[in-house]
């Protein structure tokens, strides 16, 4: 089935801001860590931030150790005041945009202004807002709240920040048609803004539409609206098993949008679910075409092959050695490893890619035990190599085997608080680039192995490698968040990432034509242009919101190991 997901699907700045608070809170602190009412309106991120040890209070606490977290719709003035008086360190989560309504109620209050509040009654957001107008204050929802308010004097309407705005311009008119000389301020958020028109444009182009958010979610119920107002079939789901299989079968193209509040990787999990779902017309050989590329993707076939594909040329433009030899060494060791280590790695798997991680575990001991023979064959092959390839290879592979297991000692992991390769930040990253460096360019050509070009290939591949890789991690960054992974987003940021990885595929560039400069000039080099341009184009896309995570992106990062490897291979035939 052909699914177009949303651009602005998935956490807002406020929410994505409240929850990385907390889990930076938690990674930092030892003491007790606690929100003031649940951060967000998503049960299933709530449970994963109880997994972690955050707990949720409903009462004003008297006392209170450790550090309470103000939650993301903001709290009254009071509440503020009452928690900073418990003995807890208090944290404030706000979104920023409640805080500027907040900021407006205040200074309009301390002016004699009365506050109307376009909003759900008893929304957290709309709570807290009204704190700061006691008593003077008003919501209005619907048109009979307008019927009942008495306003006597000056005034000031603002909004819930996850308001519609059609409903918001048209209780506005109400009021000022009974009060005039209202000062209006219109504070729904940009972002919801753009949610709500992108799925008015999203009806245009689809059959059906799937939102996925928590139950009690008001800006989620209020996007199912939106699409319902357009006459399209609606579904509102929390997760991928709520999603009634039977009646989605009978369309061709579903679009699928999320709350503010909902996770990248939930929203992942809807999208792959619906992707197997063989739409009402679509023809046998999509099905195949789409079931195939998943399976590539899902048994590192479709990367392995690209490494293997890489060693066999290299192999034959350095030394004049067996294609067949690089390919089958490259690729044996990087289909083994890649699998091993993606079913180490299945505690955060469910989160960023449930059906893979499924799919793996019914197909554990299958691909444990292909890729086992795999790692036998490619230490075969490098075996009559020598011995010091060998040992590095063997080195290679326990490293590999051993990246998620304690090793250090425990007076070692006291000092530096790290017990296993894995905790070092970013490490996995940089250890897989090099991995794939190793085992392409310098076991395979051990023998005639000179420092130049050799090094400098192997450098290049490394930078490859690595922004190729980090990409992924970008994707996964607010599950790997969660589970506490130290990939390079979750310890910079996605945009410090996104900015890092620009400027090294601008340093491969700078590589591929430096030889050149100095009169020493190989056009294997210049290869890597190819592969640059194309993953410089992808960051731009990503950037820029023209494309968002999905299936259908990583195929296409994967495939840009196949740009660099076909380039290679097109040179040499």
């Amino acid at each position: 089935m052909k699914v177009i997901l949303a651009q602005k699907a998935g956490f807002c700045m406020g929410v994505r801001r409240a929850v990385d608070v907390t889990l930076e809170t938690v990674q930092n602190n030892d003491q007790r860590v606690a929100t003031y009412g649940p951060l967000i309106h998503n049960p299933q991120v709530l449970d994963l931030l109880h997994d972690r040890g955050v707990e949720v209070l409903h009462e004003l606490p008297d006392k209170q150790d450790g550090v309470i977290i103000i939650r993301a719709h903001g709290v009254p003035p009071a509440h503020k005041l009452k928690l900073a008086e418990s003995g807890a360190t208090v944290r404030d989560a706000t979104c920023p945009r409640v805080m500027k309504v907040q900021a407006i109620i205040k200074k309009h209050h301390a002016k004699g202004y009365f506050t109307v509040i376009v909003g759900d009654k008893d929304h957290a957001e709309v709570v807290g807002l009204m704190g700061y107008a006691a008593p003077d204050v008003a919501v209005v929802s619907d048109l009979a709240d307008v019927e009942a308010l008495g306003i006597a004097g000056k005034y000031i309407i603002v909004c819930q920040t996850t308001q519609d705005r059609d409903s918001f311009d048209l209780l506005c008119a109400a009021i000022e048609a009974r009060f005039p000389d209202g000062k209006i301020f219109n504070t729904i958020c940009d972002s919801t803004n753009k949610r709500q028109a992108e799925v008015r444009n999203l009806c245009d182009r689809v059959d059906a539409v799937v939102v996925v958010g928590g139950k009690f979610s008001a800006n989620t119920k209020r996007l199912a609206v939106i699409a319902e107002n357009r006459n399209k079939p609606v579904f509102l789901v929390e997760t991928e098993d709520d999603l009634d299989i039977a009646a989605i079968r009978a369309f061709d193209v579903i679009g699928v949008t999320a709350g503010a509040s909902t996770p990248t990787w939930m929203i992942n999990r809807v999208v792959r679910s619906l992707e197997v779902i063989p739409g009402k017309g679509q023809s046998f050989l999509t099905t195949f075409i789409r079931k195939t590329m998943w399976l590539l993707l899902a048994t590192n076939v479709y990367a392995a092959v690209a490494g293997g594909l890489l060693g066999g040329v290299f192999a034959r433009c350095l030394n004049g050695n067996s294609s067949l030899n690089g390919f089958l060494i490259s690729f044996g060791y990087l289909f083994a490893m890649h699998n091993i280590n993606r079913y180490a790695d299945s505690h955060s798997k469910k989160f960023n890619d449930p059906i893979l991680e499924q799919f793996s575990e019914k197909y554990c001991k299958a691909l444990i035990g292909f890729s086992s023979l795999l790692l036998i064959l490619s230490g075969s092959l490098v075996y009559p190599l020598g011995t010091a390839p060998f040992a590095l290879f063997l080195a290679m592979t326990v490293f590999g085997l051993t990246y998620g297991n304690r090793i250090f000692p425990e007076s070692f992991a006291s000092v530096l608080k790290i017990k296993r390769l894995k905790e070092i930040p970013g490490s996995k990253t940089f250890l897989v680039a090099s991995a794939w460096s190793l085992i392409i360019i310098l076991i395979p050509n051990w023998k005639g192995f000179v420092l130049y070009p050799n090094l400098l290939l192997m450098l290049m591949l490394v930078i490859c490698i690595y922004c190729r890789t980090s990409l992924f991690d970008v994707f996964d960054v607010q599950g790997d968040r969660i589970v506490g992974k130290e990939t390079l987003p979750v310890c910079i940021g996605e945009k410090k990432t996104l900015n890092f990885l620009t400027w090294s595929l601008y340093l491969l560039v700078a590589l591929a034509i430096m030889p050149f400069m100095v009169g020493k000039g190989l056009v294997v080099t210049l290869l890597f242009l190819p592969f640059a341009v194309y993953l410089l184009f992808l960051i731009h896309l990503y950037q820029s919101g023209r494309v968002v995570a999905s299936p259908r992106l990583e195929f296409m990062l994967e495939s840009s190991l196949y740009v660099l490897g076909l380039s290679q291979i097109l040179f040499h035939l």
